[in-house]
């Protein structure tokens, strides 16, 4: 069987979709006169009076033309809703492919108006409504030579009246704008020269004529002066001045650090810091920038990084301000009341008011029995003496009840403070 594959383009741009397989009707039918490859892309469309299914051809190529009817075998049933569209639109699907017999580029097209199916000539059991009428060409360039200019269409002869007279209205106002543009320009210049002549007299003389003269002459230098360029448009220089000293001691202390990362049998390496030398070379509108706090946290952010947040950085006491040692331990090799230190440093405010007040009660505890002790002790000196008398031993409160009250709050107060604080 001759079988073929017809495609259909839904738009320009797309990929064909499959339509139908057709194969010719009979043997003895006129569609045997020309054969169809294996696959046909229906692409385009055409309302030329040479693709309608029921106009005459003239003599000259109506040899040429060839027609037949194509059978679809898929059993899809799209043809109809294809038909139904090629006649709602009133345009016929063509498709461009190689003659087989020359090499010539053929044409064929399904008119949305094909003539009425011969029924006497159709085999036994074949559906209406799977048929499809083709017209085929085998050479294209016919269509160019046999082709007579076509008679105007009034309605597009208005159309294209109508716009010309949009064009010419477009460039008559155009036309009009540019004249309006050139008298505005005009007028400017002739102002601006008007201006500078009164300038120049002053405004005819006078102290508010040459103050008006003078305000209107800055006005237009104001126009032409540049602005100076802002410092915060200026890119910073980072190695120089305080931004310099601080990134160079960075790097120095990245560097020794690395140094006593790699080395195994290293566990405790020093960082000196004296700021002295670091900001001897540092301009003194800067020096306020760079710090003893700004070093020292330089220390810790490298040893952070590079140790991985497992090495300890402690700060040794030293005697100087402007100078100190900063010691790192790595992992597992920090001493104990290093470790405590710096727990006592992480613990919160409520535990170290707590810490604070145990303190302050212990030393008064201490401090009452050494003054019972005391107080003991004196008692036994004096035993055996008749002529010292002991005076104000028992002393009487002479406070009035409000004082005594008011004391009692003070006292709970400051025992509230010393708790919390």
């Amino acid at each position: 069987m001759n079988e073929t594959t017809i495609m259909l383009t839904p738009s320009p741009g797309v990929k064909p979709e499959f339509l139908a397989t057709v194969e010719p009707v009979s043997k003895t039918s006129a569609s045997q006169q020309f054969s169809l490859p294996f696959e046909v892309v229906l692409d385009g469309y055409t309302r030329e009076p040479w693709s309608s299914g029921g106009v005459a051809h003239n003599s000259d190529n109506n040899s040429s033309w060839k027609t037949g009817y194509l059978l679809s075998t898929d059993g899809r049933n799209r043809l109809p809703g294809f038909l139904k569209y090629l006649r709602d639109r009133k345009k016929a699907c063509i498709a461009k492919l190689n003659d087989s017999t020359a090499s010539t580029r053929a044409i064929l097209v399904v008119p949305f108006d094909p003539p009425p199916v011969p029924s006497e000539q159709l085999p036994a059991g074949v559906d209406k409504t799977q048929l499809l009428y083709v017209k085929y060409l085998a050479d294209d360039r016919l269509l160019s030579r046999g082709k007579k200019p076509a008679a105007a269409d009034p309605n597009e002869q208005l159309q294209m009246e109508k716009q010309k007279q949009k064009e010419k209205q477009m460039q008559q106002q155009q036309k009009i704008q540019r004249e309006q543009q050139q008298r505005q320009k005009q007028r400017t210049q002739q102002k601006n020269t008007t201006q500078a002549i009164s300038t120049k007299q002053g405004f005819g003389g006078g102290i508010l004529g040459n103050l008006l003269g003078a305000q209107l002459k800055t006005q237009n230098h104001l126009d032409v002066v540049r602005t100076k360029r802002r410092n915060n448009d200026l890119v910073p220089d980072l190695t120089s001045g305080a931004a310099g000293a601080i990134t160079s001691f960075r790097e120095k202390v990245a560097a020794d650090l690395e140094k006593f990362k790699s080395d195994n049998g290293t566990f405790v390496t020093k960082v000196s810091i004296s700021l002295a030398a670091l900001v001897s070379h540092v301009p003194m509108e800067e020096r306020d920038k760079v710090t003893m706090d700004v070093f020292k946290y330089v220390v810790y952010e490298q040893v952070e990084e590079v140790g991985m947040d497992k090495w300890v950085a402690a700060k040794e006491p030293t005697d100087f301000i402007d100078e100190i040692v900063i010691a790192v331990y790595k992992e597992g090799h920090a001493p104990a009341d290093v470790l405590e230190d710096l727990n006592k440093a992480d613990l919160p405010a409520e535990l170290k008011g707590l810490s604070r007040h145990m303190a302050d009660t212990q030393s008064k505890i201490a401090q009452r029995k050494d003054k019972r002790s005391s107080e003991v002790i004196m008692k036994q000196n004096i035993v055996g003496e008749d002529n010292v008398v002991v005076l104000n031993t028992n002393k009487r409160d002479r406070r009035t009840l409000e004082q005594i009250q008011k004391d009692m709050m003070e006292d709970i107060s400051e025992f509230k403070k010393s708790r919390f604080d």
